[in-house]
């Protein structure tokens, strides 16, 4: 039978506390500028398919501006158009480009492909379900709070035939 001391318990815990602070506090290698613009995109495409605008606002910086000289709130309320209609949404990323300008700026070029539905059976999904897609450019930026923000975009609509 196995006794421990209260004094042997709080060591243990104590012990498991710094290793866990130490392993929490460890400096780690910061992403290269491409992988961190990939990760954003990445994510702000599942927070679109979630339709968690917040979320996929929170990757906008505040200074944006697109090509055609849309603020960050009329980007939102485009992305709502996009992203609010149908039953479902699932965005493709493709074709996903990224140059490092700098330590805290990259421009990146992808396509985007929007597939909506407003089936509700799977008899009414090929007649009910609209695809769109967008080339878009741009640049994100590392802002002071150390997150990476899209700060300029522009986009063109694309044919189902450049997309192969």
């Amino acid at each position: 039978m196995l006794t421990l001391s209260r004094s042997r318990v709080m060591g243990l815990v104590l012990a498991l506390l710094v290793g866990g602070l130490v392993l929490a506090l460890w400096p780690r290698e910061e992403p290269s500028v491409e992988e961190a613009i990939t990760r954003k995109i990445v994510q702000m495409t599942r927070a679109a398919e979630e339709k968690d605008m917040g979320a996929l606002m929170e990757g906008v910086s505040e200074r944006f501006k697109s090509g055609q000289g849309w603020s960050k709130d009329q980007v939102r309320g485009i992305l709502l158009a996009q992203v609010l209609r149908g039953q479902w949404v699932r965005i493709f990323h493709t074709g996903l480009e990224v140059t490092e300008v700098s330590p805290s700026k990259g421009d990146f070029t992808v396509r985007f492909i929007f597939a909506r539905s407003e089936a509700q059976e799977l008899e009414q999904l090929a007649r009910e379900s609209v695809i769109n897609a967008w080339l878009v450019e741009g640049s994100f930026e590392k802002e002071q709070d150390g997150e990476w923000r899209v700060v300029t975009a522009r986009h063109r609509s694309l044919d189902p035939r450049d997309l192969l």
